[in-house]
């Protein structure tokens, strides 16, 4: 592994620009900090982490993690990364941050190139010429401070809270260090990009929408540009300390993964269901994280980002599953995780009061998820072959 010296200043940037959000992903501690179950980039001033998967009991290098974890968000579609334009390069030739920075800003191009959404609002103020509604009663009070129309009008152009957050997320990335084809390339974006205002209350507006045909090309641009906007602010006491982090939770990441394998290689008659919801009591719900359907035959999954060195399962998970086979009828609950060392599937049914009565069977399932130095995409067929 590189060495990289993680100095005083680095350190107190981070915490600088850590004060006072919401970071479920780290804790800064004393002379240290504490990474969670995330993976991701954080950007703060020049200082850039990469916070990869646990994969290095299994992968030689960084670079080799870098490229799992790109992967794996690919297969998850958490970003279609197959859709960079510069395909052919290396991933691992470029740092993870610049790759994130790079899907943006040729997403946000190809929206320029096909035309961005235009809509209808209401405009209403001072304008030099009479154009539309003239309200009187404003016009009467300020006419004497005040030069020109006071009116109201309608108005198609571009200032839609789609756009408005894409460029929202380009002025973030204009105050940060990118790498000189990146900036090359936010130059190119942002002289075509029209000249619109942003305001938090523009994320709300596009949270309140509706995605139709029109707005599902947005998706993969919009859904990185929320990401930058959510920690974007720059540190009002500081004044200089700017920062975005890339954040995703690595247990969601590994279930959805795991959700889209099982799904590519699912035999005809079957079927998986992501998250299926039931009520448990009053208004609270239970949702497994897969539920699977072979013919007659139905098993639920709960996928677990963690190592268990002696391999046994924590009770709260045993427990856990015992509630889903119940509450779905299944025949088998799988406690599904990585792989460690010589570790061995257990597959026991439960104990209970009344030996007549079916308790359900429990399988703790361990999976190799890198195998030859790459993600072993073939997790799926050997979890629908062990059904």
């Amino acid at each position: 592994m590189n060495q990289v010296i993680f100095g005083d200043a680095d350190f107190q940037a981070l915490a600088k620009w850590v004060a006072g959000r919401d970071c479920p992903y780290l804790k800064i501690e004393h002379k240290a900090v504490r990474f969670r179950s995330y993976v991701g980039v954080i950007q703060c001033n020049s200082l850039c982490i990469e916070i990869l998967p646990k994969l290095d009991r299994w992968l030689p290098s960084t670079d080799a993690i870098q490229a799992c974890l790109v992967e794996m968000l690919k297969v998850s579609r958490f970003l279609k990364i197959d859709t960079l334009r510069s395909v052919s390069i290396s991933l691992t030739s470029l740092p993870l941050i610049d790759l994130f920075w790079k899907f943006y800003l040729e997403e946000v191009t190809k929206l320029l190139q096909e035309g961005l959404i235009r809509s209808y609002r209401r405009d209403r103020g001072w304008k030099p010429h009479l154009k539309g509604k003239l309200e009187l009663s404003k016009q009467l009070r300020h006419a004497q401070a005040v030069k020109g129309f006071y009116t109201q009008a309608t108005t198609y152009d571009y200032n839609h809270p789609a756009n408005a957050v894409l460029y929202g997320a380009l002025m973030v990335l204009r105050r940060l260090p990118l790498s000189p084809a990146n900036q090359i390339l936010l130059g190119q974006v942002l002289n075509r990009f029209p000249k619109l205002t942003y305001s938090s209350a523009h994320l709300r507006q596009l949270d309140a929408l509706h995605f139709d045909w029109k707005m599902k090309r947005y998706q993969d641009a919009l859904f990185l540009a929320k990401m930058i906007l959510k920690d974007n602010s720059p540190d009002i006491r500081s004044g200089s300390h700017n920062g975005v982090a890339l954040i995703f939770d690595m247990n969601a990441l590994f279930e959805t993964y795991i959700y889209h394998l099982l799904l590519r290689s699912k035999p005809e008659q079957a079927s998986v269901s992501y998250q299926e919801q039931r009520y448990f009591w009053l208004k609270r719900s239970i949702r497994p994280d897969l539920v699977c359907q072979l013919e007659d035959k139905r098993v639920v999954m709960d996928t677990k980002w963690k190592l268990l060195p002696k391999g046994q399962p924590p009770m709260e998970d045993l427990r856990q599953m015992y509630v889903y086979n119940r509450y779905f009828r299944a025949a088998k609950g799988i406690l599904l995780y990585p792989k460690l060392g010589l570790n061995e599937s257990i597959t026991a049914p439960y104990h209970g009061v009344g030996a007549s009565v079916d308790h359900g069977i429990c399988e703790v399932r361990f999976v190799n998820v890198v195998e030859n130095g790459q993600l072993n995409i073939g997790i799926g067929k050997e979890l629908w072959a062990s059904f």
